[in-house]
Protein backbone atom coordinates (compact mmCIF):
# COMPACT_ATOMS: atom_id res chain seq x y z
CA UNK A 1 0.00 0.00 0.00
CA UNK A 2 1.19 3.50 -0.72
CA UNK A 3 1.09 6.49 1.08
CA UNK A 4 -0.48 9.25 -1.58
CA UNK A 5 0.49 12.43 -0.25
CA UNK A 6 -0.13 14.76 -2.98
CA UNK A 7 -3.02 15.25 -5.63
CA UNK A 8 -1.48 15.67 -8.72
CA UNK A 9 1.37 13.03 -8.43
CA UNK A 10 -1.24 10.40 -7.87
CA UNK A 11 -3.92 11.20 -10.74
CA UNK A 12 -1.79 8.91 -13.48
CA UNK A 13 -1.36 6.55 -11.21
CA UNK A 14 -4.75 6.39 -10.24
CA UNK A 15 -6.26 6.27 -13.85
CA UNK A 16 -3.53 3.34 -14.54
CA UNK A 17 -5.30 1.34 -11.81
CA UNK A 18 -8.99 1.94 -12.40
CA UNK A 19 -8.26 0.86 -16.14
CA UNK A 20 -6.46 -2.22 -14.97
CA UNK A 21 -8.85 -3.29 -11.48
CA UNK A 22 -12.38 -1.57 -11.61
CA UNK A 23 -14.18 -4.81 -13.14
CA UNK A 24 -12.38 -6.94 -9.83
CA UNK A 25 -13.74 -7.20 -6.13
CA UNK A 26 -10.82 -7.21 -4.74
CA UNK A 27 -9.68 -3.87 -2.30
CA UNK A 28 -7.97 -1.37 -4.42
CA UNK A 29 -5.52 1.05 -1.62
CA UNK A 30 -5.02 4.12 -2.78
CA UNK A 31 -6.18 7.79 -2.06
CA UNK A 32 -5.53 7.13 1.69
CA UNK A 33 -2.14 7.94 3.92
CA UNK A 34 -2.23 4.19 4.77
CA UNK A 35 1.85 2.87 4.80
CA UNK A 36 3.61 0.22 2.65
CA UNK A 37 4.78 -2.96 3.86
CA UNK A 38 8.47 -3.32 3.53
CA UNK A 39 7.91 -6.39 1.86
CA UNK A 40 6.17 -4.74 -1.34
CA UNK A 41 8.32 -1.82 -1.76
CA UNK A 42 11.08 -3.36 -3.57
CA UNK A 43 8.20 -4.72 -5.60
CA UNK A 44 6.40 -1.16 -6.13
CA UNK A 45 9.70 0.43 -6.87
CA UNK A 46 10.30 -1.89 -10.09
CA UNK A 47 6.37 -1.60 -11.06
CA UNK A 48 7.50 2.46 -11.29
CA UNK A 49 10.58 1.55 -13.08
CA UNK A 50 8.60 -0.56 -15.82
CA UNK A 51 5.03 0.26 -15.63
CA UNK A 52 2.70 -2.89 -17.03
CA UNK A 53 0.39 -1.87 -19.90
CA UNK A 54 -3.33 -1.96 -18.93
CA UNK A 55 -5.79 -3.94 -20.97
CA UNK A 56 -7.68 -1.81 -22.69
CA UNK A 57 -11.23 -0.83 -21.09
CA UNK A 58 -14.72 0.89 -21.61
CA UNK A 59 -14.39 4.74 -20.49
CA UNK A 60 -15.83 5.02 -17.20
CA UNK A 61 -19.55 6.75 -17.14
CA UNK A 62 -18.97 10.33 -15.67
CA UNK A 63 -20.77 10.71 -12.48
CA UNK A 64 -20.75 14.62 -10.78
CA UNK A 65 -19.39 16.04 -7.69
CA UNK A 66 -23.08 15.66 -6.05
CA UNK A 67 -23.46 11.94 -7.29
CA UNK A 68 -20.24 11.17 -5.61
CA UNK A 69 -21.40 13.00 -2.67
CA UNK A 70 -24.14 10.76 -2.29
CA UNK A 71 -22.78 7.58 -3.00
CA UNK A 72 -20.25 8.55 -0.55
CA UNK A 73 -22.86 9.47 2.26
CA UNK A 74 -24.87 5.94 2.01
CA UNK A 75 -21.26 4.30 2.23
CA UNK A 76 -20.55 6.21 5.32
CA UNK A 77 -24.15 5.13 6.53
CA UNK A 78 -23.17 1.35 5.57
CA UNK A 79 -20.35 1.44 7.43
CA UNK A 80 -22.43 2.78 10.55
CA UNK A 81 -24.03 -0.14 10.19
CA UNK A 82 -21.00 -2.07 10.94
CA UNK A 83 -19.12 0.14 13.41
CA UNK A 84 -21.21 1.09 16.22
CA UNK A 85 -20.66 5.12 16.89
CA UNK A 86 -18.80 5.85 13.65
CA UNK A 87 -21.62 7.90 12.35
CA UNK A 88 -21.64 10.58 14.65
CA UNK A 89 -24.47 12.71 13.41
CA UNK A 90 -26.95 12.38 9.99
CA UNK A 91 -29.62 14.58 8.79
CA UNK A 92 -30.14 13.63 5.40
CA UNK A 93 -33.03 11.93 3.40
CA UNK A 94 -34.56 8.77 5.92
CA UNK A 95 -34.77 6.37 2.56
CA UNK A 96 -30.86 6.36 2.30
CA UNK A 97 -30.14 5.21 5.74
CA UNK A 98 -33.33 2.55 4.61
CA UNK A 99 -31.41 1.70 1.24
CA UNK A 100 -27.99 1.16 3.29
CA UNK A 101 -29.78 -1.28 6.26
CA UNK A 102 -31.04 -3.01 3.05
CA UNK A 103 -28.15 -3.86 1.21
CA UNK A 104 -26.12 -4.54 4.36
CA UNK A 105 -22.73 -4.02 2.80
CA UNK A 106 -19.77 -5.66 4.69
CA UNK A 107 -16.63 -3.79 5.49
CA UNK A 108 -14.54 -5.19 2.29
CA UNK A 109 -17.43 -4.26 0.20
CA UNK A 110 -17.37 -0.61 1.22
CA UNK A 111 -13.23 -0.44 1.47
CA UNK A 112 -13.30 -1.43 -2.37
CA UNK A 113 -16.31 1.00 -3.68
CA UNK A 114 -14.81 3.84 -1.38
CA UNK A 115 -11.92 3.34 -3.44
CA UNK A 116 -13.91 3.35 -6.76
CA UNK A 117 -15.24 6.54 -5.91
CA UNK A 118 -11.30 8.05 -5.27
CA UNK A 119 -11.29 6.92 -8.92
CA UNK A 120 -14.19 8.27 -10.16
CA UNK A 121 -13.43 11.81 -7.56
CA UNK A 122 -9.88 12.19 -9.55
CA UNK A 123 -11.41 11.81 -12.83
CA UNK A 124 -14.53 14.54 -12.21
CA UNK A 125 -13.59 18.28 -12.85
CA UNK A 126 -14.86 20.39 -9.63
CA UNK A 127 -18.10 21.59 -10.31
CA UNK A 128 -17.36 26.01 -11.06
CA UNK A 129 -18.31 28.28 -8.30
CA UNK A 130 -17.25 31.76 -9.81
CA UNK A 131 -17.77 33.35 -7.09
CA UNK A 132 -15.42 31.14 -5.21
CA UNK A 133 -13.27 29.18 -6.93
CA UNK A 134 -11.22 28.17 -3.96
CA UNK A 135 -14.34 26.79 -2.36
CA UNK A 136 -14.71 23.79 -5.79
CA UNK A 137 -11.59 22.85 -5.14
CA UNK A 138 -11.52 22.56 -1.45
CA UNK A 139 -14.54 20.12 -1.86
CA UNK A 140 -13.04 17.84 -4.16
CA UNK A 141 -9.99 17.66 -1.53
CA UNK A 142 -12.28 16.97 1.15
CA UNK A 143 -13.97 14.32 -0.42
CA UNK A 144 -10.75 12.40 -1.09
CA UNK A 145 -9.26 12.53 2.58
CA UNK A 146 -13.14 12.00 3.77
CA UNK A 147 -13.18 8.24 1.33
CA UNK A 148 -9.54 8.07 1.79
CA UNK A 149 -10.61 7.88 5.76
CA UNK A 150 -13.22 5.62 5.01
CA UNK A 151 -11.67 2.96 3.30
CA UNK A 152 -8.88 3.10 6.38
CA UNK A 153 -11.65 3.03 8.97
CA UNK A 154 -13.26 0.21 6.70
CA UNK A 155 -10.18 -1.93 6.43
CA UNK A 156 -9.38 -1.63 10.29
CA UNK A 157 -12.34 -3.62 10.63
CA UNK A 158 -11.60 -6.07 8.47
CA UNK A 159 -8.65 -6.74 11.18
CA UNK A 160 -5.81 -4.16 9.55
CA UNK A 161 -3.85 -2.93 12.09
CA UNK A 162 -1.56 0.45 12.05
CA UNK A 163 0.48 2.22 13.94
CA UNK A 164 -0.71 5.04 15.98
CA UNK A 165 1.17 7.62 13.45
CA UNK A 166 -0.01 5.57 10.55
CA UNK A 167 -3.96 5.18 11.28
CA UNK A 168 -3.65 9.56 11.95
CA UNK A 169 -2.57 9.61 8.91
CA UNK A 170 -5.01 7.25 7.28
CA UNK A 171 -7.90 8.79 9.23
CA UNK A 172 -7.49 12.81 10.39
CA UNK A 173 -4.86 13.41 7.33
CA UNK A 174 -2.29 14.42 9.78
CA UNK A 175 0.73 13.28 12.07
CA UNK A 176 1.26 15.04 15.69
CA UNK A 177 4.28 15.47 17.07
CA UNK A 178 6.02 13.29 19.48
CA UNK A 179 6.64 14.72 22.59
CA UNK A 180 9.65 13.81 25.38
CA UNK A 181 9.41 14.11 28.96
CA UNK A 182 11.17 17.11 29.00
CA UNK A 183 8.30 18.84 26.81
CA UNK A 184 6.27 19.51 29.96
CA UNK A 185 8.90 20.07 32.31
CA UNK A 186 8.16 24.14 32.12
CA UNK A 187 4.67 23.87 32.81
CA UNK A 188 5.10 21.24 35.67
CA UNK A 189 7.27 23.60 37.37
CA UNK A 190 5.57 26.40 37.17
CA UNK A 191 2.04 24.92 38.50
CA UNK A 192 4.44 23.80 41.07
CA UNK A 193 5.16 27.48 41.72
CA UNK A 194 1.42 28.30 41.83
CA UNK A 195 0.11 25.63 43.94
CA UNK A 196 -0.42 25.34 47.87
CA UNK A 197 2.34 23.97 49.23
CA UNK A 198 1.10 20.99 50.20
CA UNK A 199 1.98 16.96 51.32
CA UNK A 200 2.03 15.06 47.99
CA UNK A 201 3.22 14.43 44.50
CA UNK A 202 2.25 17.54 42.50
CA UNK A 203 -0.77 15.40 40.58
CA UNK A 204 -2.20 15.27 44.67
CA UNK A 205 -1.65 18.91 45.15
CA UNK A 206 -3.43 19.93 41.31
CA UNK A 207 -6.45 17.55 41.42
CA UNK A 208 -6.93 18.80 45.47
CA UNK A 209 -6.45 22.45 44.03
CA UNK A 210 -8.98 22.07 40.93
CA UNK A 211 -11.59 19.46 42.99
CA UNK A 212 -12.25 22.73 45.47
CA UNK A 213 -13.77 24.39 42.47
CA UNK A 214 -15.83 21.49 41.22
CA UNK A 215 -19.28 22.93 40.57
CA UNK A 216 -21.95 21.74 42.75
CA UNK A 217 -24.24 19.26 41.16
CA UNK A 218 -27.15 21.12 42.19
CA UNK A 219 -25.80 24.22 40.94
CA UNK A 220 -24.22 22.36 37.44
CA UNK A 221 -27.12 23.48 35.42
CA UNK A 222 -27.61 27.00 36.19
CA UNK A 223 -23.66 27.75 36.05
CA UNK A 224 -23.74 25.64 32.50
CA UNK A 225 -26.70 27.85 30.93
CA UNK A 226 -25.01 30.80 32.56
CA UNK A 227 -21.70 29.98 30.74
CA UNK A 228 -23.42 28.68 27.37
CA UNK A 229 -25.24 31.85 27.53
CA UNK A 230 -22.15 34.28 27.67
CA UNK A 231 -20.53 32.35 24.81
CA UNK A 232 -24.01 32.91 22.46
CA UNK A 233 -24.26 36.52 22.80
CA UNK A 234 -20.70 36.90 22.61
CA UNK A 235 -20.73 34.90 19.14
CA UNK A 236 -23.84 36.90 17.97
CA UNK A 237 -21.79 39.82 18.29
CA UNK A 238 -18.91 38.91 15.53
CA UNK A 239 -21.46 36.47 13.29
CA UNK A 240 -25.27 35.87 12.24
CA UNK A 241 -26.59 32.80 13.57
CA UNK A 242 -28.71 30.65 11.35
CA UNK A 243 -32.85 32.07 11.61
CA UNK A 244 -33.97 29.32 14.18
CA UNK A 245 -30.35 27.80 16.01
CA UNK A 246 -31.23 26.15 19.08
CA UNK A 247 -29.85 23.77 21.97
CA UNK A 248 -31.13 21.91 24.83
CA UNK A 249 -29.19 21.35 27.49
CA UNK A 250 -28.67 17.55 29.77
CA UNK A 251 -26.89 16.82 32.89
CA UNK A 252 -26.16 13.10 31.82
CA UNK A 253 -24.65 10.20 33.52
CA UNK A 254 -22.79 6.82 33.29
CA UNK A 255 -21.19 8.06 29.98
CA UNK A 256 -17.39 7.95 29.31
CA UNK A 257 -16.77 11.03 27.91
CA UNK A 258 -17.34 14.46 30.09
CA UNK A 259 -19.97 16.58 27.39
CA UNK A 260 -21.16 15.78 24.01
CA UNK A 261 -22.85 17.31 21.45
CA UNK A 262 -25.52 15.31 19.23
CA UNK A 263 -26.37 17.48 16.05
CA UNK A 264 -30.10 16.85 14.74
CA UNK A 265 -30.10 19.51 11.91
CA UNK A 266 -32.56 21.96 11.43
CA UNK A 267 -29.67 23.86 13.50
CA UNK A 268 -30.59 22.22 16.04
CA UNK A 269 -28.28 20.77 18.75
CA UNK A 270 -28.71 18.59 22.05
CA UNK A 271 -25.50 19.13 24.34
CA UNK A 272 -25.13 16.93 27.04
CA UNK A 273 -23.35 17.13 30.32
CA UNK A 274 -21.87 14.08 32.24
CA UNK A 275 -23.18 15.10 35.73
CA UNK A 276 -21.15 12.27 37.20
CA UNK A 277 -17.53 13.64 36.65
CA UNK A 278 -16.34 16.88 38.39
CA UNK A 279 -17.33 20.05 36.12
CA UNK A 280 -14.74 22.53 37.44
CA UNK A 281 -15.26 26.37 36.38
CA UNK A 282 -11.81 26.22 33.84
CA UNK A 283 -14.29 23.19 32.27
CA UNK A 284 -17.74 24.14 32.18
CA UNK A 285 -16.54 27.63 30.21
CA UNK A 286 -14.36 25.66 27.76
CA UNK A 287 -17.44 22.61 27.50
CA UNK A 288 -19.81 26.35 26.93
CA UNK A 289 -17.72 27.29 24.19
CA UNK A 290 -16.55 23.48 23.13
CA UNK A 291 -19.94 22.21 22.29
CA UNK A 292 -21.69 24.97 22.01
CA UNK A 293 -20.58 28.76 20.87
CA UNK A 294 -18.56 28.82 18.41
CA UNK A 295 -17.61 25.47 18.48
CA UNK A 296 -19.78 22.06 17.88
CA UNK A 297 -22.94 23.57 17.48
CA UNK A 298 -21.77 26.24 15.43
CA UNK A 299 -19.83 24.69 12.98
CA UNK A 300 -22.43 22.32 12.15
CA UNK A 301 -25.07 24.59 12.03
CA UNK A 302 -23.02 27.21 9.41
CA UNK A 303 -21.76 23.69 7.49
CA UNK A 304 -25.62 22.87 7.33
CA UNK A 305 -26.72 26.26 6.12
CA UNK A 306 -23.79 27.40 3.54
CA UNK A 307 -22.77 24.14 2.55
CA UNK A 308 -25.84 22.23 2.40
CA UNK A 309 -28.82 24.41 2.17
CA UNK A 310 -26.35 26.90 0.63
CA UNK A 311 -24.41 25.17 -2.16
CA UNK A 312 -26.54 22.14 -2.42
CA UNK A 313 -23.59 20.00 -1.15
CA UNK A 314 -24.87 16.61 0.30
CA UNK A 315 -22.08 15.31 1.69
CA UNK A 316 -22.13 17.39 4.99
CA UNK A 317 -25.48 15.57 5.84
CA UNK A 318 -23.20 13.26 7.36
CA UNK A 319 -20.35 13.41 9.84
CA UNK A 320 -17.95 10.10 10.11
CA UNK A 321 -16.60 10.65 13.91
CA UNK A 322 -13.56 8.71 12.12
CA UNK A 323 -12.16 11.29 9.39
CA UNK A 324 -10.58 14.29 8.87
CA UNK A 325 -13.55 16.50 9.32
CA UNK A 326 -13.36 15.62 13.11
CA UNK A 327 -9.45 17.21 13.25
CA UNK A 328 -11.51 20.67 12.59
CA UNK A 329 -14.55 20.06 14.28
CA UNK A 330 -12.83 19.23 17.64
CA UNK A 331 -9.48 21.44 16.67
CA UNK A 332 -11.68 25.03 16.12
CA UNK A 333 -13.90 23.79 18.62
CA UNK A 334 -11.47 23.56 21.20
CA UNK A 335 -9.49 26.88 19.65
CA UNK A 336 -12.64 28.33 20.01
CA UNK A 337 -12.48 28.87 24.13
CA UNK A 338 -10.00 31.59 23.93
CA UNK A 339 -11.53 33.38 20.73
CA UNK A 340 -14.68 33.84 22.57
CA UNK A 341 -13.06 34.22 26.48
CA UNK A 342 -9.73 36.69 25.38
CA UNK A 343 -7.95 37.01 29.09
CA UNK A 344 -9.66 39.85 30.00
CA UNK A 345 -13.57 38.84 29.09
CA UNK A 346 -12.10 35.48 30.74
CA UNK A 347 -11.60 36.91 34.24
CA UNK A 348 -14.48 38.84 34.62
CA UNK A 349 -16.88 35.92 33.73
CA UNK A 350 -14.97 33.79 35.87
CA UNK A 351 -15.53 35.71 38.77
CA UNK A 352 -19.60 35.84 37.24
CA UNK A 353 -19.46 31.59 37.64
CA UNK A 354 -17.82 31.78 40.88
CA UNK A 355 -19.99 33.61 42.40
CA UNK A 356 -23.08 31.91 41.00
CA UNK A 357 -21.16 28.62 41.75
CA UNK A 358 -20.71 29.69 45.45
CA UNK A 359 -17.09 30.17 45.51
CA UNK A 360 -14.88 32.91 46.83
CA UNK A 361 -14.13 35.11 43.52
CA UNK A 362 -10.90 36.37 45.14
CA UNK A 363 -9.28 33.93 43.79
CA UNK A 364 -10.16 34.01 40.08
CA UNK A 365 -6.80 34.96 39.15
CA UNK A 366 -4.56 32.61 40.95
CA UNK A 367 -7.58 29.98 39.55
CA UNK A 368 -7.05 31.30 35.66
CA UNK A 369 -3.05 30.63 35.93
CA UNK A 370 -2.88 27.47 37.41
CA UNK A 371 -5.69 26.60 34.49
CA UNK A 372 -3.59 27.99 32.19
CA UNK A 373 -0.54 26.22 33.01
CA UNK A 374 -2.15 22.82 33.05
CA UNK A 375 -3.12 23.31 29.45
CA UNK A 376 0.58 23.30 28.12
CA UNK A 377 -0.18 19.85 29.97
CA UNK A 378 -2.56 18.58 27.14
CA UNK A 379 -0.50 17.11 24.24
CA UNK A 380 0.92 14.36 27.31
CA UNK A 381 -2.15 12.61 26.20
CA UNK A 382 -0.92 12.14 22.73
CA UNK A 383 2.25 10.60 23.74
CA UNK A 384 0.90 8.50 26.15
CA UNK A 385 -2.10 6.93 23.74
CA UNK A 386 0.94 6.89 21.17
CA UNK A 387 3.42 4.73 23.38
CA UNK A 388 0.00 2.93 24.71
CA UNK A 389 -1.24 1.69 21.42
CA UNK A 390 1.92 1.18 19.77
CA UNK A 391 3.00 -1.51 22.45
CA UNK A 392 6.25 0.46 24.31
CA UNK A 393 3.43 0.74 27.23
CA UNK A 394 1.00 -1.07 29.10
CA UNK A 395 -2.04 -0.14 30.82
CA UNK A 396 -0.59 0.26 34.24
CA UNK A 397 2.54 1.99 32.77
CA UNK A 398 0.69 4.51 30.57
CA UNK A 399 -1.63 5.87 33.36
CA UNK A 400 1.39 6.54 35.57
CA UNK A 401 2.56 8.59 33.36
CA UNK A 402 -0.38 10.31 32.58
CA UNK A 403 -0.31 11.12 36.45
CA UNK A 404 3.00 12.08 36.38
CA UNK A 405 2.84 14.45 33.03
CA UNK A 406 -0.74 15.42 32.38
CA UNK A 407 -1.54 15.28 36.36
CA UNK A 408 -4.04 13.38 35.50
CA UNK A 409 -5.64 11.53 38.77
CA UNK A 410 -5.78 7.68 39.03
CA UNK A 411 -9.26 8.19 38.20
CA UNK A 412 -8.96 10.18 35.77
CA UNK A 413 -5.56 8.02 34.17
CA UNK A 414 -7.33 4.67 33.68
CA UNK A 415 -10.26 6.65 32.22
CA UNK A 416 -7.81 7.86 29.43
CA UNK A 417 -6.79 4.28 29.07
CA UNK A 418 -10.31 3.67 28.42
CA UNK A 419 -10.57 5.98 26.11
CA UNK A 420 -7.50 5.01 24.37
CA UNK A 421 -8.56 1.62 23.39
CA UNK A 422 -12.01 2.94 22.54
CA UNK A 423 -11.01 5.80 20.41
CA UNK A 424 -7.55 5.25 19.32
CA UNK A 425 -5.73 7.89 17.73
CA UNK A 426 -8.72 10.15 18.09
CA UNK A 427 -6.86 12.06 20.86
CA UNK A 428 -4.90 13.94 18.16
CA UNK A 429 -7.89 16.02 17.38
CA UNK A 430 -8.33 18.09 20.24
CA UNK A 431 -4.36 19.68 21.34
CA UNK A 432 -3.35 19.21 18.04
CA UNK A 433 -5.91 20.54 15.96
CA UNK A 434 -6.34 23.48 18.54
CA UNK A 435 -2.75 24.56 17.85
CA UNK A 436 -2.97 24.37 13.65
CA UNK A 437 -6.24 25.87 14.26
CA UNK A 438 -4.48 28.81 16.13
CA UNK A 439 -1.54 28.79 13.44
CA UNK A 440 -3.86 29.20 10.59
CA UNK A 441 -6.46 31.76 12.20
CA UNK A 442 -3.35 34.08 13.07
CA UNK A 443 -1.62 33.78 9.79
CA UNK A 444 -4.95 34.78 8.54
CA UNK A 445 -5.97 37.10 10.98
CA UNK A 446 -3.07 38.54 13.38
CA UNK A 447 -2.45 37.18 16.83
CA UNK A 448 -4.53 39.69 18.47
CA UNK A 449 -6.89 37.66 20.15
CA UNK A 450 -10.54 37.91 20.02
CA UNK A 451 -10.24 40.67 16.96
CA UNK A 452 -12.51 40.85 14.38
CA UNK A 453 -9.58 40.03 11.70
CA UNK A 454 -9.54 36.83 13.80
CA UNK A 455 -13.02 35.74 13.97
CA UNK A 456 -13.21 36.50 9.98
CA UNK A 457 -10.61 34.13 9.63
CA UNK A 458 -12.38 31.50 12.25
CA UNK A 459 -15.74 31.77 10.59
CA UNK A 460 -14.38 31.47 6.92
CA UNK A 461 -12.48 27.98 8.26
CA UNK A 462 -15.99 26.71 9.76
CA UNK A 463 -17.73 27.73 6.57
CA UNK A 464 -15.43 26.02 3.95
CA UNK A 465 -14.50 22.17 3.14
CA UNK A 466 -11.07 22.69 4.81
CA UNK A 467 -9.47 19.56 6.35
CA UNK A 468 -5.96 19.09 8.05
CA UNK A 469 -3.51 19.71 4.32
CA UNK A 470 -5.74 22.68 3.59
CA UNK A 471 -4.79 24.62 6.89
CA UNK A 472 -2.06 26.94 5.04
Amino acid sequence: MRIFRNLAVVTATLMTVAACHLDRDDPLVFGTRLPQPAADQGQAQTQAAAPAQPPQQAPLPPMTMNEIAVAYVKLVLSLGELDEGYVDAYYGPPEWRDEVKAKKLDAAKIESESQRLIVRLIATAPEALPSDPELAALRKSYLKNQLGALSARAAMLQGRKFSFDDEARALYDVEAPHYAESDFQPALKQLDALLPKEAGTLAQRYNRYIDRYAVPKDKLQSVMRAAIGYAQLHVRGHLELPQGERFELALVGDKPWSAYNWYQGNFYSRIEVNAEQPVSISRVIQLASHEGYPGHHVYNSLLEKDLVRGQGWPEYQVYPLYSPQSFIAEGSADFGVELTFPEAQRLNFERELFDLAGFDASQVETYDRVTRAAKALNPAAIEAARRYLDGRMDADSAANWLQIYALASPERAHQRIAFFDHYRSYIINYSYGEELIRNYVEAKGGRDAGSDAQWHAFIRLLSSPRVATELN
